[in-house]
């Protein structure tokens, strides 16, 4: 099989959107189907295929962050948000330090992780 990037048939792009009722498989916000972007949850670079196991609705936040990580990289790339904007946003910093944001570092589970759980 072919590890470029193809077009895909509108079937398969309703199938993929339908795979997470219509939220991104990350973060689970609400898509709109002419916004939402598909991933390969394992990169073609890596070694992912084009197929429809591999390719998950994604919102254009999680899908530009998270780029050609794997999934585990992606996973520790959201973990350290906290860590960044403490280190990088004097706004952040400011906002916790008057409780308007509460810090709650934890591990991270992706929307079609919990999905995954509840249907057993």
């Amino acid at each position: 099989m072919s590890k470029r990037r193809k077009a895909l048939s509108k079937p398969t792009r309703k199938a993929v959107f339908s795979k997470t009722n219509g939220k991104c498989a990350y973060c689970g916000c609400k898509l709109a189907y002419d916004k939402m972007q598909v991933d390969h949850m394992q990169p073609l670079a890596q070694g992912g295929a084009n197929e429809l196991d591999n390719l998950w609705p994604a919102c254009r936040s999680c899908n530009h962050k998270k780029g050609s990580s794997s999934l585990e990289s992606f996973r520790a790339q959201v973990e350290k948000f906290p860590k960044v904007l403490m280190s990088d946003s004097i706004t952040y910093r400011n906002a916790v330090r008057f409780g308007l944001v509460i810090e709650n570092s934890h591990q991270v589970e992706f929307y079609f992780e919990k999905m995954e759980e509840a249907n057993g």
